[in-house]
């Protein structure tokens, strides 16, 4: 990063103080991050990976790995080049994603860096040492313990680059803000018409969030600049944010299931979901300006649903609150835009997550690019200090007060570092600080049952049976049955049967999960009095209770799925071939289309295989090897027949 020429004496001693800050900045983050980079991979980093490895062993087609089964943007091919290129290069072990991941947030420092310079520059008061703020910025940013979830979790590089993509499109659109402003418009048209979506359409490619950038760049403009609006940027606006939210408003009133059909899957509803996420936007906002690295953790299941202003009381405060900021910042604008700017930048860009679409509750990676806007917000308060304080000599002081700041973060940081060597001490932690979580609970109880701790492992199941939650209640209960069986014990039926009298009307993924585990538990051998018998009557019950749920919805599309599987495993083929038509679909799993032309060869209905075996023909590519032996193998089954 060389040194602009051109520069007074004042501005040269500022952008050396930036450099060198950037720079202790730089290292300090490899600093810290270096000893968690041999940490173990993390929970749905081995579902997310798994293509990874057979490709690595020359088992599997690199277009297998990127494009997937899912649809292009639901495949995240970006994301999926990158983890290819980083197995390529480093191996498909943990430490060559986690160096990656380092590397990447380092890149997004730098991004965001030229972003919150080129910004502060707009500002008037602050223009003079915008480099300066950046770099105080993004310092800040590198540093925070709140990052530590993303750069030490492999799979979420996703969450970066959609970062590093919507940055880069933002940067694009303020480059050409100033292209245009100094007479370039054919540059400026390019960059806005161009690279931006180009950028964008890449950030989508990594992860759906990236569709911010719009709004991101919307606030900049409302924050930073003034009279008429060119003819370029009102075409901009009106193709990048009116159509999208004009399609999305249309979508809501005429289709409203192709955004909100992912309702089905959870036990909260659209409102709900937007009452809670005010208390949610309020507690990232406190873990940001004032962390705890210790109460830090993925393990933020325990999230009450707010169903009213007032259930929880903190719900009408959240809002109170975020609306008495949002004022404040308007009433600010002049004054002091980039406070606006880096305010409403944090909102926009949660507005995809924490928004009305069908998403968990809470993670904490989700403020991986909405932090960067409260950084700039923290920088734009200088604005509003006395004239005297904030003078040019005196600036680099304030600034300079910000490297204690800074330290703190980092000890910090190098906590949930430390903790994040091994799975067992992230759960550790996370249930000393949120023992209500259940998926903390339920995995720390499988922790003790490969150690062979039995007695430790039903302690935590104890623990959620005694939950005022009814759905705690059952999924504790069936998971005591299957812990039982897994460590060598003869549970009683029957309480199998106690635990379902808290069945819900809504299949989740953790009733997915714990029959999943319950259908393991009970195969031929395992378990004296739990067999599949006990296993099908307990998902049956399951999904009888939840006979309103739509049949689209996936989790009870996965628990057909297992149904099928265990009377299939049993030789009830008849109910085998109900189960996988009721979860069956031309886009579902090709794993269903299987056992359901297994299913119909097997009940001697040749021409309901067939046609299943047509459909999965109709979609498995020419390069995907493991689904062109599928295919012949369904084909030789159903001739054989």
């Amino acid at each position: 990063m060389s040194r602009p020429k051109g520069l007074s004496t004042d501005l040269r001693a500022h952008w050396d103080l930036a450099r060198w800050l950037l720079l202790g900045a730089a290292v300090a983050t490899v600093a810290l991050y270096w000893s968690g980079l041999n940490g173990p991979f993390l929970f749905d980093d081995a579902a997310n990976l798994a293509p990874l490895r057979p490709w690595y062993n020359g088992q599997l087609d690199w277009r297998q790995v990127v494009l997937g089964q899912d649809g292009l943007i639901d495949s995240r091919p970006v994301s999926m080049l990158s983890f290819l290129l980083t197995a390529g290069l480093g191996g498909p072990g943990p430490l060559s994603y986690k160096l990656g991941n380092l590397l990447l947030h380092l890149l997004c420092g730098l991004l965001a860096f030229r972003l919150l310079r080129r910004a502060l520059s707009e500002d008037s008061a602050l223009a003079p040492q915008a480099r300066l703020l950046a770099a105080a910025a993004v310092a800040l940013w590198l540093l925070h313990p709140i990052q530590v979830s993303t750069v030490l979790y492999a799979v979420q590089r996703m969450a970066q680059l959609g970062a590093l993509f919507a940055l880069g499109a933002t940067l694009a659109y303020l480059a050409a803000r100033r292209r245009w402003t100094g007479g370039h418009t054919r540059s400026a048209w390019l960059l806005l018409f161009l690279a931006f979506p180009l950028l964008l359409a890449a950030g989508v490619l990594s992860k759906q969030n990236a569709a911010v950038a719009p709004l991101l760049c919307l606030v900049l403009e409302l924050a930073y600049f003034r009279g008429p609006r060119p003819p370029a940027i009102k075409l901009f606006f009106g193709v990048f944010v009116a159509l999208p939210v004009a399609a999305a408003l249309a979508s809501l009133a005429f289709a409203p299931d192709l955004l909100l059909g992912g309702y089905a899957e959870w036990d909260f509803s659209p409102i709900q979901r937007l009452l809670t996420q005010a208390r949610v936007l309020c507690d990232y906002l406190g873990t940001l300006l004032a962390p705890r690295g210790a109460h830090m953790t993925l393990f933020r299941d325990d999230v009450a649903v707010s169903t009213g202003l007032f259930s929880p009381a903190t719900t009408a405060a959240a809002i109170a609150l975020l609306l008495t900021i949002s004022a404040a910042a308007v009433a600010l604008r002049k004054r002091a835009p980039s406070v606006f700017a880096g305010w409403f930048f944090f909102l926009a860009a949660h507005s995809v997550e924490s928004g009305l679409l069908p998403l968990e509750m809470y993670y904490e990676h989700r403020n991986y690019l909405p932090s960067i806007g409260l950084a700039l917000a923290a920088m734009g308060l200088f604005a509003l200090l006395p004239a005297r304080a904030i003078e040019s000599k005196r600036r680099p002081v304030a600034v300079l007060a910000l490297i204690p700041i800074c330290a703190l973060l980092a000890w910090s940081a190098q906590g949930r570092v430390a903790t994040w060597h091994s799975k067992a001490d992230i759960v550790a932690n996370a249930l000393l600080h949120h023992p209500d979580s259940l998926r903390a609970r339920q995995t720390q109880a499988f922790i003790d049952l490969s150690a062979n701790r039995y007695e430790q492992a039903v302690a935590q199941m104890r623990y959620l049976s005694r939950s005022p939650q009814p759905r705690r209640r059952l999924l504790a209960g069936i998971d005591l049955v299957s812990i039982a069986c897994l460590g060598g014990r003869d549970p009683d039926p029957a309480d199998l049967r106690r635990a379902l009298v808290d069945r819900q009307p809504q299949i989740t993924l953790d009733e997915v999960l714990v029959a999943d585990l319950l259908a393991q538990a009970s195969a031929p051998g395992r378990c004296p009095r739990i067999g599949d018998a006990q296993a099908i009557a307990t998902v049956v019950a399951l999904l009888d209770a939840a006979s309103a749920q739509p049949e689209r919805a996936a989790p009870k599309r996965q628990l057909r799925f297992l149904t099928a599987l265990l009377y299939a495993r049993a030789e009830r083929w008849p109910q085998a071939q109900a189960q996988a038509q009721l979860a069956w679909s031309p886009q579902a799993s090709a794993d269903i289309g299987d056992l359901l032309v297994q299913a119909c060869a097997k009940n001697g209905q040749a021409d309901c295989a067939r046609r299943v075996l047509a459909q999965l023909a109709q979609r498995t590519r020419a390069y995907d090897r493991a689904g062109q032996a599928r295919l012949a193998r369904l084909q030789t089954l159903i001739e054989n027949r």
